[in-house]
């Protein structure tokens, strides 16, 4: 069994960073939300998708349609006209509203390459489609699995594309939130070092919110926020040290709170009683 103070230590600086994951990612999504950032992120996908950067052509067409856009007006003639953006599109819905908008219906397999030829006017886009009518043989439930598909396929791509700038910004607000709070890792781990006790209370609780996390610290008498010593000690040390640590805390957010959720749990059973039977023939259990 690893060293009670080791242990200590980790359940203290695992908490901190707990409850720093919890506050950041409370304040990115209710950025996220005011800001419209998961719409603005999928209607920017859209355009890509159907390559209509312009927003004058086929996006425009779907955003109109009610299978997309069920809360708005269905009568955008601008980007801006759009009041109700939504933030997700089912693959099922997109495929049936653009099979709505092309015309693609019970015609013969013929026709609805024509009405496609028709209606969209970029090449690359049209061949895709009538060459998805072709491989299906015409047959609708094919077509509209094989639009549902490859819109899903590029809607996974977007998610990767929105968790990286969620991530930039998750790392920026937990870089300004330490530094206002004084949340170093430095601090914390020196103290819980020469404190280990400070740490001895802590225990997973479900549904743990931010300011209780914050509360808790406080409460054990973890050197977080500002007082005139620390403001002192970052004059004298040049502020680097504290800079430091204030950046391997942001680092340290990025993993989410639910991983460092886990990783509390675990370190907490390992410091009482060890991992069950189950969860070493499992593998999720901390070893000794």
């Amino acid at each position: 069994m690893l060293n009670s103070t080791i242990l200590d230590v980790a359940i203290g600086l695992v908490f901190t960073f707990l409850a720093m994951s919890l506050a950041v990612s409370a304040i990115v999504e209710t950025v996220a939300s005011a800001m419209k950032w998961r719409a603005g992120t999928l209607l920017q996908g859209m355009k890509d998708l159907l390559n209509d950067p312009t927003f004058k052509g086929l996006a425009l067409d779907v955003y109109n349609h009610p299978l997309v856009s069920p809360r708005d007006s269905g009568t955008a003639t601008t980007e801006n006209d759009l009041k109700n953006l939504p933030a997700y599109v089912q693959p099922s819905q997109f495929a049936d509203a653009l099979m709505d908008i092309l015309k693609i219906g019970t015609d013969s397999a013929e026709n609805m390459k024509k009405n496609i030829s028709t209606r969209v006017a970029d090449v690359q886009l049209s061949s895709m489609l009538t060459g998805l009518v072709d491989r299906s043989g015409g047959d609708l439930a094919k077509i509209r699995a094989g639009i549902a598909a490859w819109f899903d396929n590029s809607m996974d791509r977007l998610s990767g594309t929105y968790k990286r700038r969620t991530q930039v910004w998750s790392f920026i607000l937990a870089l300004l939130l330490a530094a206002a709070m004084n949340v170093s890792v430095i601090n914390v781990g020196r103290e819980l070092w020469l404190r280990p006790m400070l740490a001895r209370t802590i225990g997973t609780t479900p549904n743990l919110k931010p300011l209780d996390a914050f509360k808790q610290l406080e409460t054990l008498g973890v050197p977080i926020g500002w007082t005139t010593e620390r403001l002192q000690d970052l004059h004298r040390v040049g502020g680097l040290e504290a800079l430091l640590g204030w950046l391997v805390t942001a680092a340290a957010t990025l993993f989410g709170a639910p991983f460092w959720y886990d990783a509390l749990e675990k370190i907490v059973r390992v410091k009482g009683t060890g991992p069950s039977p189950a969860d070493k023939r499992s593998g999720t259990g901390a070893a000794d």
